[in-house]
């Protein structure tokens, strides 16, 4: 799967994207129990949660099942004026 990583979560990661090649992650939940592990500094965002999350483009909110074909973006929340 592909993570795209946008605004200051780039250099959190000091990535824009990564190429995950893992059966183990299974769904959205434990995406976000590897991202932790990988980048620490992650998990207070994490346990606030206020980073957003798109899969393949479509806003998700839930704990839903991922594929080893999806885009999953990592952003932080979006304000506008």
């Amino acid at each position: 799967m592909k993570i795209k990583y946008f605004a200051w979560i780039r250099e959190l990661t000091k990535n824009n994207e990564e190429y995950l090649d893992s059966n183990e992650i299974q769904n959205l939940k434990e995406l976000k129990k590897f991202l932790s592990t990988k980048y620490p500094d992650l998990q207070k965002h994490f346990d606030q949660e206020i980073l957003r999350f798109a899969v393949n483009q479509e806003y998700v909110v839930e704990n839903i099942d991922l594929n080893v074909d999806d885009e999953i973006a990592v952003f932080p929340p979006v304000s506008g004026g």
